[in-house]
This record gives structure tokens, sequence and C-alpha cells, in this order.
């Protein structure tokens, strides 16, 4: 388990090529308010949507399109944070999903790395690392919606994405210590129609943001929006 000294930066579910237009400048402000040191993203950096399980909603990329856009936000993002923890989430994952639905071994299937041009990134289903006061950490995509729960039931302080309504930070305290718990809401376009699947079914909204972990504390960033749908440029 790595031990990290300074501050992190958690990057919420993207979902490019349907990341909300402001997402890097705002992720990139908050690098530099926050002198970032390490950079984890909590998964579904890629949304997948032409090859969906779900049906495929009108009005979207076809597949060679949502890729080559996919691959050229990626390409942005690593010029930013050219070392991260990418986790790997039900969306970005969907190509190994397909092949495995197929029985094509994943010997024929690119690497994520080469998928997307991201080297120096590591891609992984899950992250353990310690910060410097001592506490050890979990990063994953996604355990449960109750973030509460999550604090409650691992022995780790938890860190998730997932639950794009989700913008919490829950703390539960037992015999021993006090470890708290981490859902960071998203930075999706919320009116593509690669979301409709969210629409209707719940009246919560996707709540836009990422977290960060600054000296030892974690910490929720909404990134604010103006009437025009824009990001207000504060931190």
């Amino acid at each position: 388990m790595s031990k990290l000294k300074g501050n992190i930066l958690i990057i919420s579910d993207l979902h490019a090529p349907y990341q909300h237009r402001d997402a890097l400048t705002f992720l990139k402000a908050v690098k530099n308010k926050y002198n970032i040191k390490h950079v984890k993203c909590v998964g579904d950096a890629i949304d997948n949507h032409s090859g969906s399980f779900h049906t495929i909603e009108y009005n979207t990329l076809s597949a060679k399109e949502e890729h080559e856009q996919a691959k050229q936000f990626m390409k942005k993002l690593h010029e930013e944070f050219p070392k991260m923890t990418m986790i790997i989430g039900n969306h970005s994952s969907m190509s190994y999903r397909k092949a495995k639905e197929a029985c094509i071994p994943l010997d024929h299937i690119k690497s994520y790395n080469e998928l997307y041009e991201t080297p120096g990134w590591n891609w992984t289903s899950r992250e353990f690392f310690e910060l410097s006061n001592g506490q050890k950490c979990m990063i994953v995509h996604n355990m449960s919606s109750s973030t509460l729960n999550n604090a409650a039931k691992h022995s780790f302080c938890t860190i998730q994405g997932h639950f794009h309504s989700n913008f919490q930070i829950c703390y539960y305290a037992d015999a021993d210590m006090i470890r708290w718990s981490m859902t960071t809401g998203c930075l999706i376009d919320t009116h593509s129609p690669a979301f409709n699947y969210g629409r209707g079914a719940t009246i919560n909204r996707p709540v836009l943001g990422c977290g960060a972990i600054i000296n030892n504390k974690p910490i929720l960033i909404p990134m604010v929006l103006n009437d025009n749908g824009r990001w207000n440029k504060k931190v």
C-alpha cells in the first residue's frame, strides 16, 4: 500500500465524450488552487453509450464518433494529469464486458492506455493507499448508494463515484476510530440524451463537482453553474 504525501484530487464520473464542456477547465482550477500532488478518478471517465447493454438513445454519437471524441478528451485530460490512477467503472469497461459476453479472449482487446493514448495512467478496479496521518483509504467505482453505510461497513476510509446525484461525505465512529466515506457526484453534460436512462425514475438530479483530500481531510468541491449552464469559474 503506497503512502501518499500531499493533496489528492478525486475526479468524478466524466462519461466522455458526454462530459460537461467546462469539466476540464474546472479540474485545472481545482488543481491550481489546492496544490494537488496526486490524482485519482473514481471511474467511468468514458461513457461507451454506443456499446451499452441498454437501448441506444436517439441523437447520440455513432460508435466511431463517440470513441474518437472520447479519445481526444482523454488526451487533453492526460496532458493536464499525466500521472493518474483511473478506476475502471461499469461504463468504461464496456468493451471488455461485451468481449466476455461474445467469448472473445481479452488478449484480443487493446489495453485502456492503448485505446486512449494515456501512457502513465494506472487503470485498476480498486486501489488502496495510506495518507500521511496514517489513515488507510480505498477507492472503487461503486459500493452502496448509502455513503454512511460505506463508512460503517469497511475498515478503510472509502471513496466512490457511480451515483451521480450523491455528493456527500459521512463519518462513522466505532470503538477504535472514526472513518469517513465520500461519494463524488459527476461531471457530465446533464442535457445529453446519453443520460436519459436516469430521467423519470427519480427526481434526484446529478450533482456536478469533484472530491479532494486536503491536508488529510476529505472535501467536496461543487462545480456551480450560471444561468447559461456554464461553470461560474469559482472554486
